[in-house]
């Protein structure tokens, strides 16, 4: 037993051997479950580091040979080899062809030397403490360069890593010195310091080896949660203009009227679309007509609050949700939207419009603590109509107003017949309790 030894070396490397064999089929097992490669590579080192120490131990029975000393050792300094791979593997880096390319010539140059020295009692164990203290520092250098984001793991990873190098760069120095003052190195400070070396080696790597499946487990994670928040912004987002579509504004306006009837809180919304839309896109192609979408919607957002929900609701049509928002408000932000429509002029930024446009704008808002979203729509849609029977290019109710709901009789009156409309393509205005239905009004 050694001064600070919990159990003797040989049975270290024993439970050594037996922890690595584990751990490698763990990892080979992990990688048919995840198909992560990275596993691969700590699989394979996990075995070389088995294989070498069994190796070592069969020192203790068939005595120094080529077998027990050169081939051990390079067993032992594929682990942390195989490590370097499995990093790259596991960030996404390439570098591994390299990393194999440049290891190959100084594991069979090890060998070699070794083979020649295996006799000598430091330079076998200087040489292989120094080649496996350098790559588990460059392992360290790896993720502690490119890991990201560099959380708590990362940082086990790379504290490990450091303190496995040190200790073999430490061996390494005193190893040395060994050569210099031999009698100040005893053979039973080697074998303690090599002792020192495999216990830390042994947890550290150890601790390696769960920090990888837990990084796994926190990148997936992530990366599902991205995937859910891309999916969630596909579903509620119109794929045009990035503006909320119908179903997210529908679900918006059931919540908010969840919160404004028992409140007893105004709520409002504005209902619009483009004038003569079907005409801008015979007469400039549907590229333009997808211009000019983009257009309202980046022209509404500038005009309305943060908190106002603006959404695509099909085709031409746009809807504006106004919490806490008196209609008579409604339908002066309506109204500022409507102007700020009809002043773009065509082919100036920021929106660079093709054409000269216009909207009609209708608006409706919670007057009864029975009003359902159904009803709210139908109201703005009836006022739509309004707008565009009164010669498009409006907002109705005008200001001023104090009713935001349209009277029944003309909102079913037919359409006017003015000189200055383009060719009616409006249909009858929908029974008060229906849906709006998207672009129903050119």
């Amino acid at each position: 037993m050694y001064p600070f030894s919990i159990i003797d070396p040989n049975t270290l490397m024993l439970i050594a051997i037996g922890v690595f064999m584990v751990t490698g089929l763990f990892m080979a097992l992990a990688y048919q479950i995840r198909g992560e490669r990275a596993y691969v590579w700590l699989a394979a080192g996990a075995f070389a580091f088995a294989l070498g120490w069994s190796m070592t131990v069969a020192q203790n029975v068939i005595g120094v040979n080529l077998v027990t000393v050169p081939l051990s050792n390079l067993f032992l300094l594929l682990l942390p080899v195989m490590l370097i791979c499995a990093s790259l593997e596991f960030l996404r880096l390439q570098g591994i062809g390299f990393a194999l390319i440049t290891a190959t010539p100084i594991v069979v140059t090890l060998f070699f030397v070794l083979r020649l020295t295996m006799e000598h009692a430091i330079i076998p164990g200087a040489l292989t403490s120094s080649l496996n203290g350098a790559m588990y520092l460059g392992t360290a250098w790896i993720f502690s360069r490119y890991a990201y984001p560099r959380n708590t793991v990362a940082n086990a990873i790379i504290g490990a890593n450091m303190i496995i190098g040190a200790a073999f760069i430490l061996r390494t120095a005193v190893l040395l010195y060994g050569t210099i003052a031999p009698h100040a190195i005893t053979a039973e400070v080697i074998s303690q310091l090599l002792y020192a070396t495999l216990f830390l080696n042994l947890i550290c790597v150890l601790a390696q080896a769960l920090c990888f499946p837990l990084l796994d487990f926190i990148r997936t994670e992530t990366e599902l949660s991205r995937t859910n928040r891309r999916l969630s912004h596909l579903a509620d987002r119109d794929g045009l203009t990035g503006a909320y579509n119908r179903r997210a504004f529908t679900v918006r306006l059931e919540v908010e009227l969840q919160y404004h009837r028992p409140n007893r809180m105004p709520l409002s919304v504005i209902l619009f679309d483009i004038d003569h839309f079907k005409q801008i896109n015979d007469t400039f192609g549907h590229g333009a007509g997808d211009a000019v979408i983009q257009a309202i919607i980046e022209i509404v957002e500038n005009t309305c609050r943060k908190t106002d929900i603006i959404a695509r609701f099909g085709g031409d049509e746009f809807t504006v949700l106004l919490p806490d928002t008196e209609p008579r408000a409604a339908i002066g932000v309506a109204e500022a939207i409507r102007v700020a429509i009809a002043e773009s002029k065509p082919g100036v930024p920021p929106q660079n419009l093709p054409t000269h446009v216009t909207c009609s704008f209708g608006v409706a808002g919670l007057s009864k603590q029975d009003d359902t979203q159904n009803k709210i729509l139908a109201a703005a849609d009836a006022a739509l109509y309004e707008a565009k029977r009164g010669g498009r290019n409006r907002v109705f109710p005008p200001r001023g107003t104090a009713s935001h709901h349209p009277r029944n009789s003309s909102a079913n009156t037919a359409p006017d017949q003015s000189a200055a409309d383009q060719p009616k393509l409006d249909q009858p205005a929908p029974a008060p309790e229906a849906l709006p239905k998207a672009a129903s009004r050119r």
